[in-house]
């Protein structure tokens, strides 16, 4: 799957606002420094995701070339 693809399919499960954020963020009518890009995301609220989701995260995480042990998915999943 290319980053694009990776990208379609976390957008598409963004709710309402958070894509609206996000296309602030990205709209080049609007430019933004990296580190203003930067604040922007760390300053961005949590999302309470399912275990699914986030298994699907680490997963994506896995492909970039991250190895991951089975304890840490685990940790990581909060198991």
């Amino acid at each position: 799957m290319s980053d694009v693809d990776r990208l379609h399919e976390v957008v598409d499960t963004l709710p309402p606002q958070q894509v609206y954020t996000l296309l602030t963020l990205l709209d080049p009518a609007q430019p933004i420094s990296n580190a203003e890009f930067a604040r922007c995301l760390a300053e961005a609220p949590e999302e309470d995701v399912d275990e699914e989701t986030t298994a699907r995260l680490l997963a994506a995480q896995a492909e970039e070339g991250e190895t991951i042990s089975h304890g840490e998915l685990l940790r990581r999943l909060g198991l």
